[in-house]
């Protein structure tokens, strides 16, 4: 996958950031290819070689028509009856979230959104969604100019 300068890119477990510039680099015996990406809401600025990049899962924010299939995942999600013990949600959790699948995000941001309406959710569980939360309604502002997009987000997880 290749992506141009000024491109907006999905960063997995970063969030959406813009490629700056596209520059080649000396390291060891030859010039490598590398994306410079910016990722404003963290401030993060990361370096990739080209030829990883679709390797490790970067990729462009949804397109807009997926944007309603991503909110109906979010609405229709529940919780299972029997959780699993913490250390097992954790990692299936961390898994979704680090998945840069717009359709799994949303599973966890239902899931969690369920539980959330069921009970309070743990220390752990409040910071994952917190960051589920964050991935998501950046990457559907960046999906859309619709001003209505973050009000429809926070209707998802509350419904």
């Amino acid at each position: 996958m290749n992506f141009a300068q000024d491109e907006l890119v999905v960063v997995p477990g970063c969030g959406v950031g813009r490629i700056e510039a596209i520059e080649t680099m000396e390291t060891g015996d030859e010039p490598v290819e590398m994306y410079k990406i910016f990722v404003e809401s963290t401030g993060v600025r990361m370096w990739v070689p080209t030829y990883r990049a679709a390797a490790d899962g970067y990729r462009r924010p949804l397109d807009e028509d997926r944007i309603d299939a991503v909110l109906e995942m979010i609405r229709d999600t529940t919780a299972p009856d029997k959780r699993a013990t913490w250390n097992r949600r954790q990692r299936r959790y961390q898994e979704l979230l680090m998945s840069n699948d717009p359709m799994q995000l949303a599973a966890l941001l239902g899931e969690l959104a369920s539980v959330r309406q069921a009970k309070a959710l743990s220390f752990g569980e409040r910071k994952m969604f917190d960051r589920a939360c964050e991935l998501m309604s950046t990457e559907l502002q960046s999906a859309t100019a619709a001003k209505n997009i973050v009000k429809r987000f926070e209707d998802a997880l509350t419904a």
